[in-house]
């Protein structure tokens, strides 16, 4: 631990000299830092500093920034609210937080004959980064070699097909081609090809001109044409939020439960080992807690007395264009050594990946993620510099800010180390840590599900519980109706079958009451105006849901027996509208 401590000490000496930082080291190899920094990125970057000396596990930042109040979450009101509600549910296995990552365990999990209880402390499942995201499935090339991303990286792209397969969701392989246009430029894409290689990327290959122009013709449009490429075909696309529905559907067929603004204020322990959480409803008891809590998953990792890491919020703005505007290219293009690559490089995060262009599943040309690291886990505010960056990402001569339909923004939940953490915690025993998910965490979604299977199983073995898989067990959902995409002569039929498929809703989208109505028959039932667009994409097209909102409010209250001014928006308090007037 000395020698450790001393290393890290030299680093930051020389790395920041003057500034005064106190540094501590545990048995596990946890540094911990304290002391004051000339502003945010300076305390990011002696983080990173810290956590990149060899032998150090990971760092937690006592850091503070003068004049900086950072305030932290208050639980202490929901924690005291919970004691006094007492017993209010018993499970297995508690798993908090409903994003991919939470709904992808819990959907494996679902397998066994265990009483699964999901607790999300927002309205609906897939609320935060595992819908602010552009949904690319990265084949593994970009991730650290040797880390646990890039190994799961590679895993979770290779499992994408059976979880689409089963669950029905739309899911594309395009593939992501890297092309160059000069002789001086061979060798960057080389490394490119050479890290991929490395990291066991399926399918890479290294091609000529003519064999990138044969796999997109597009290419040959050009003024000048490409010399040579890099093709990595496992790159694929999906919509993130149907993906997560689908599982959390698929979960709860399988008798999961999902607790909504339910929050965990709390981790109850007991001589070294979970006994549950606390949650403003209530105490739900449990010898198992997952914490899939994306940004706050370090503060839960504390409330169970492991405190091993930081999370240091990192955001990032996408730029959602009109679908006539269309991307240029079937593959995903990223052009080396030109202009757009460098622009790129000059404001891009250097401990993220980066953003570019794709096409969603639906059509859609998005630009970005930018990638800036902010002190407060819930700044999902879009700032002119996101938006330059996801803007500076585009591939089209004719596009601008007046194509855009929507701009969002995203936290990343970022550790010191940039690595994934999934493990049992070796201080509170039956706590796992599934946390620093950032990308490519929805790529390696699936195999991080099985990980943590994994720690599960081996954990009830330890209390001599085995688990065998369920006989009744169902891993496949109906696929929705999607309406838009039928042949004319299904759409008839549909209509006849079912009225409501004939009146549409959202005209920019073409989505239907029926449809609405379908996706409120879900086990997961989504309860605001935002679930229901995440279920239909109602509300998703040019108008941005300036037509079908009053529709929506309409059948969801008519559905949920409620009057139209208890609607929300989005999570509770956020009623769109204030009261009924005629």
């Amino acid at each position: 631990m000395n020698s450790i401590k001393n290393t890290v000490e030299k680093a930051l000496r020389e790395a920041y000299p003057g500034l005064e930082i106190k540094v501590s080291v545990d048995k596990r190899q946890i540094v911990t830092l304290a002391g004051e920094c000339v502003d945010w990125q300076q305390l990011i970057d002696v983080g990173h500093s810290a956590a990149n000396v060899p032998g150090v596990k990971n760092v937690v930042s006592d850091m503070w920034v003068k004049g900086l109040e950072i305030p932290r979450k208050d639980y202490q009101s929901g924690r005291a609210k919970g004691f006094e509600a007492g017993l209010v549910g018993e499970a297995d296995v508690v798993i908090a937080g409903a994003g991919v990552i939470g709904c992808g365990i819990a959907r494996e999990l679902a397998k066994y004959s265990l009483k699964i209880i999901v607790v999300e402390k927002n309205d609906d499942v897939c609320t935060g980064a595992s819908k602010a995201n552009n949904g690319n499935i990265h084949p593994g090339h970009a991730a650290k070699t040797g880390t646990l991303k890039a190994r799961l990286n590679i895993l979770g792209n290779r499992m994408y097909d059976r979880w689409a397969d089963e669950l029905g969701f739309v899911f594309q392989r395009n593939g992501l081609m890297y092309i160059a246009w000069e002789e001086a430029y061979i060798p960057a894409l080389k490394e490119r090809y050479d890290k991929g290689v490395e990291n066991g990327v399926d399918g890479i290959e290294m091609l000529d001109g003519e064999q990138a122009m044969a796999i997109e013709p597009e290419l040959r449009k050009l003024d000048n044409p490409p010399i040579a490429a890099v093709w990595l075909p496992s790159l694929a696309h999906v919509e993130p939020y149907d993906v997560t529905v689908a599982l959390a559907e698929n979960a709860a067929h399988n008798g999961v439960k999902f607790w909504f603004n339910t929050p965990v204020c709390d981790v109850l322990r007991h001589d070294g080992r979970v006994e549950g959480v606390v949650t403003p409803k209530g105490i739900i008891k449990a010898g198992c807690v997952i914490n899939c809590a994306g940004v706050y998953a370090d503060d839960l990792s504390e409330m169970a007395g492991d405190r091993s890491f930081t999370i240091h919020p990192r955001k990032g703005t996408i730029a959602i264009l009109d679908k006539a505007k269309q991307y240029p290219y079937r593959p995903q293009m990223g052009f080396v050594g030109n202009a757009l690559e460098n622009r790129m490089k000059n404001i891009k995060n250097v401990e993220s990946k980066g953003g570019g262009c794709c096409k969603t599943p639906e059509g859609n040309y998005l630009l970005g993620p930018s990638a800036k690291e902010v002190w407060n886990k819930e700044d999902t505010a879009t700032d002119p510099d996101g938006l330059e960056y996801a803007m500076s990402c585009n591939q089209h001569k004719n596009v601008g800010q007046r194509d855009l339909i929507r701009v969002f923004t995203g936290v990343r939940a970022a550790d010191f180390k940039e690595d994934f953490i999934i493990e049992m915690s070796p201080v509170t025993d039956g706590f796992i840590n599934v946390a620093g998910i950032q990308s490519p965490g929805l790529a390696s979604a699936p195999a991080i599900a099985k990980m943590v299977e994994d720690i599960v199983l081996e954990d009830f073995e330890k209390k001599n519980r085995k688990l065998d898989v369920r006989q009744d067990y169902q891993p496949r959902e109906k696929p929705k109706t999607l309406f838009r995409k039928l042949p004319p002569d299904e759409k008839r039929r549909l209509i006849e079958r079912e009225p409501s498929f004939g009146k549409i809703v959202c005209r920019c989208e073409t989505i239907t009451e029926g449809e609405i109505l379908e996706a409120l028959d879900s086990p997961v039932m989504p309860a605001s105006i935002e679930a229901i667009k995440r279920r239909t994409r109602a509300g998703m097209g040019r108008c941005q849901g300036g037509f079908c909102q009053p529709r929506v409010i309409e059948i969801l209250a008519k559905k949920l027996g409620r009057d139209w001014s208890e609607i929300n928006f989005s999570e509770q308090g956020t009623n769109f509208l204030e009261k009924m007037n005629k």
